[in-house]
């Protein structure tokens, strides 16, 4: 049943990586029937009994939304980029949203970084990897110049963030 919940969560991550990228949407109807499935299979798969799956996976959802619902009200995230956070806390517990919220942080950091080079590199003209990856960053990862950006946005989106933060946590755990 793990494999299950974990087959879940990669796909929602994928799917909304993808839909982030493209459209600058993670929608609903992924987030809330992942948020279900995490809340039914790990009511019946937790070792500890219903109760404790039902509290931890619930748990982990609310503390998702808590964390996350004030720099969306600020601007900075979007409302699926919470919904998002709060599908994988549902899936994968409270121990599990610690460790991908650390690596998250610690992932947008380093993004955060690549924004700031990127834009001192933005109005020299560069040949050959350097110019290919300085236009693959301004098609695919800046948030489009018609779209509305508020000041605390810093033009990322941040399903990049999550995607890659989640896996690194997900790796880090297997270790564990």
């Amino acid at each position: 049943m793990i494999i299950f919940i974990d087959s879940i969560l990669f796909i929602i991550l994928t799917y909304s990586l993808y839909t982030d990228l493209k459209i600058g949407k993670i929608y609903n109807w992924v987030t809330f029937p992942a948020m279900g499935a995490g809340v039914v299979l790990n009511a019946l798969t937790n070792k500890a009994g219903v109760p404790a799956g039902l509290y931890d996976s619930l748990t982990a959802a609310l503390i998702a939304y808590v964390f996350f619902i004030i720099p969306f009200f600020l601007g900075a995230l979007g409302g699926g980029d919470v919904k998002l956070m709060m599908a994988i806390g549902a899936l994968k517990g409270c121990v599990f949203l610690l460790y991908s919220i650390i690596s998250i942080g610690l992932v947008s950091f380093v993004l955060s970084l690549f924004v700031f080079i990127m834009q001192i590199f933005k109005d020299h003209k560069f040949s050959g990897t350097l110019n290919i990856l300085i236009s693959f960053y301004h098609q695919n990862v800046l948030v489009g110049e018609d779209e509305f950006k508020p000041i605390l946005k810093k033009n990322l989106k941040f399903g990049i963030s999550i995607f890659l933060g989640t896996i690194i946590a997900y790796l880090y755990m297997l270790k564990k």
